[in-house]
């Protein structure tokens, strides 16, 4: 009976294990334009999606995000109603302009500011190719 009680107490703790790992992975990924209204409200540890729209100039871990489908429609980054500030606080490289990225973190301060401090960015892709207003300023 003993020999039981311990076989499920591992496959318990096992699983808990394994769900807390994931946890990450397993979030729901939210967009720019989902917490645009009252990001506040949105507490906690969030994954957010979103694309590098323009860099801190004091600061390159401090960088802004606009919503993703926007962007893809307007093809500028400027065209944004609402610009997420974000700053790396992990460990991830700070991605480039026009890089479509998620971003876990919570809320906190900055400079007097409230920011999203990001503890985990992936880069998913860069999608400067696909606007065709390139609004960096250059060209080819």
């Amino acid at each position: 009976m003993k020999k039981l009680i311990l076989i499920v107490a591992l496959i318990a703790l096992m699983a808990f294990s394994i769900s807390c790992t994931n946890a990450e992975e397993d979030m729901i990924v939210l967009s720019i334009n989902d917490i645009q209204s009252d990001p506040l409200s949105f507490t906690g540890k969030l994954k957010i999606n979103g694309v590098v729209s323009d860099f801190y100039e004091n600061d390159n871990s401090v960088f802004s995000i606009m919503d993703t489908a926007e962007l893809l429609f307007c093809k500028d980054l400027y065209c944004g109603a609402y610009a997420l500030a974000v700053k790396n606080t992990g460990n991830d490289a700070i991605p480039e302009l026009a890089d479509d990225i998620d971003v876990i973190g919570s809320w906190g301060e900055y400079e007097g500011h409230v920011i999203f401090e990001v503890t985990n960015i992936t880069v998913k892709r860069n999608i400067m190719p696909l606007l065709t207003n390139n609004s960096s300023g250059g060209g080819s």
